[in-house]
């Protein structure tokens, strides 16, 4: 939401150089590529819990994400076909980063001790509503519904937000290593770090997202309805 805003001045800030690479003659679908690339190799680093290389690479990938629309509309082509598979790997991109963190375990090296970075709950929840934001929205605009791409949580958004999680728990190692607390959920126990809190928080940031979408959709269907008139 707010970085859908600010894209467009931030796209003439950084225009030359989106220029510079247009001029390299390489197809905008090249920068798709190797930004789904970057993502996998995020998703892989995350998963072995080496937030250092995973960050520079999904910044990396970021940057990718942000030079193909910028390099396709410099030259003129822009395409559904480019817009279909951006979109689909851009899903690819997510479920990779996403899951990554489901999967890592993390050591403090101080201690020894070893605890997921997030706890399975969370990360299938946080998975699970990352796709659902972008079906509900190309399911509503595929059945006419203009304005889809609301709500508080959009793609840009949850990434910055997991970036800055990221930058946080390297700087300061112990927002990533200190356990503030456990919480119990059936056979489950949750380790509380600064980290885990702050990926909570965004996960549900992300289920508003699905919910501001759905209820958006349902009352922009329901106006749309023909009024039936009375046979009487």
């Amino acid at each position: 939401m707010v970085i859908s805003q600010i894209r467009e001045p931030l796209t003439r800030i950084v225009q030359p150089v989106i220029i510079f690479f247009a001029k390299l003659g390489l197809h905008p679908t090249v920068f798709t590529v190797i930004g789904l690339l970057l993502s996998i190799s995020t998703g892989i680093f995350l998963a072995i819990d080496n937030f250092l290389v995973a960050f520079i690479l999904i910044w990396f990938g970021g940057a990718m994400d942000f030079i193909d629309g910028g390099v396709a509309r410099y030259r003129q082509l822009e395409s559904k076909q480019g817009s279909f598979l951006d979109s689909i790997f851009d899903r690819i991109s997510d479920v990779c980063v996403f899951g990554g963190l489901i999967l890592a375990n993390h050591e403090v090296t101080a201690t020894g001790a070893v605890f997921k970075r997030i706890d399975p709950i969370t990360g299938i929840i946080m998975l699970a509503s990352v796709l659902l934001i972008s079906y509900i929205r190309a399911k509503g605009e595929s059945v006419g519904i203009k304005k889809m791409a609301m709500g508080i949580m959009e793609r840009a958004e949850r990434w910055i937000i997991l970036m800055v999680l990221m930058f946080i728990a390297l700087l300061v190692p112990a927002f990533g290593d200190n356990v503030i607390g456990t919480l119990s959920i059936a056979s489950l126990d949750i380790t509380l770090t600064g980290f885990s809190i702050g990926y909570m928080v965004l996960t549900g940031l992300c289920v508003i997202t699905v919910i501001q979408r759905f209820v958006y959709a349902s009352i922009q269907l329901k106006k749309a309805e023909p009024v039936q008139e009375s046979t009487k």
